[in-house]
């Protein structure tokens, strides 16, 4: 049997909230939480010590950036995934280097890699079955 994982989502679109956390609640094992921007996100890691955090780099009052880099001193073992609609690939892969672990995913792309992704930055005994 798996082991669980603490997965939040970030984002201040609630519609896209909603269609990663129906993604990744295929996986039973994971429990996912939400946030709307990165002031709210900071206070939900603190509660919850997440293992992954799927985080937008656009959004109000905190931004993604800013949020990643304040939840790097917060919760220092999360994985940081950051995604976009507004950035290249290029540009947002750079920004993961510096700011994530180096994992970004265009929104237009997440259907297809948001689960393995994730999984990838969980340990073994916690990845998607």
């Amino acid at each position: 049997m798996p082991m669980p994982a603490t997965i939040l989502v970030v984002d201040d679109q609630a519609l896209v909230r909603a269609a990663l956390r129906s993604l990744l609640r295929e996986q039973r094992h994971w429990k996912v939480y939400e946030a709307e921007d990165g002031r709210a996100a900071l206070k939900r890691a603190r509660q919850i010590n997440p293992d992954v955090v799927v985080m937008d780099i656009v959004m109000p009052n905190m931004n993604g950036i800013e949020a990643t880099y304040e939840l790097r001193r917060a919760v220092p073992e999360a994985k940081v995934i950051l995604i976009s609609s507004y950035y290249t690939a290029e540009e947002a892969a750079h920004l993961a280097r510096l700011f994530g672990d180096g994992n970004f995913i265009e929104k237009s792309a997440l259907g297809k890699e948001l689960v393995a992704t994730v999984s990838r930055a969980l340990p073994p005994e916690s990845r998607a079955v």
